[in-house]
């Protein structure tokens, strides 16, 4: 008796489970498009934070300090508030812990910061490009992933700058490399919602 095999397969047209990856980015993708004003306005802010890093500059390494420390600290806050609300990846939150910590340590002893601070913008250099480094291998699934690529490996070279340029490296130049590491980072957010918003 010939024995039905009708069930016995599973049709060969069905199509495959998806894959983790793919899941991974559909879940950012909603998550921008869910929080899109809030990214939009934290890349906003890093630049004009970045713009306003240059021209405030004065031509004294205090005033350029306190312009850091102002910077850093509005930029870290901007940051873990826009971070809280939207939910983002705990990398945001590391990265604006080490804005505010150190634009407070700026701030707080400027003139016990200001023999050092070509060192301490180095520290923080290396460090935030390390959390920018995860926030974009975080964002990989996404088309415009790249650009946070790109502000990482920017605010890594200004990092060697500055580790190579001390202590002899001249602080009212330091304003430019901040400003730099703000600009970069806010288009790297921009471009990240462009992808899913076009």
């Amino acid at each position: 008796m010939a024995q039905d095999t009708s069930t016995a397969k599973t049709p060969a047209t069905e199509p495959p489970p998806s894959g983790a990856g793919d899941n991974l980015g559909a879940r950012i993708e909603r998550h921008l498009r869910d929080h899109k004003l809030k990214y939009i306005l934290q890349g906003i802010g890093f630049i004009i934070a970045g713009i306003l890093a240059v021209m405030l500059s004065g031509t004294t390494a205090l005033h350029t300090e306190f312009v850091i420390g102002i910077a850093l600290l509005m930029t870290g806050m901007l940051q873990l508030a826009l971070t809280l609300t939207s939910k983002m990846h705990w990398w945001s939150l590391l990265s604006a812990a080490l804005s505010i910590a150190t634009g407070l340590l700026i701030l707080w002893k400027p003139f016990a910061v200001l023999m050092s601070i070509v060192m301490l913008l180095a520290v923080f250099m290396t460090l935030e490009s390390l959390f920018e480094l995860f926030l974009a291998l975080r964002f990989r699934p996404l088309r415009n992933w790249g650009w946070m690529i790109f502000s990482s490996a920017a605010t890594f070279l200004m990092a060697i700058i500055l580790w190579i340029g001390y202590p002899a490296f001249d602080l009212l130049y330091l304003g430019w490399i901040v400003a730099v590491n703000f600009v970069l980072y806010g288009l790297a957010l921009l471009m990240l919602v462009w992808s899913v918003a076009s």
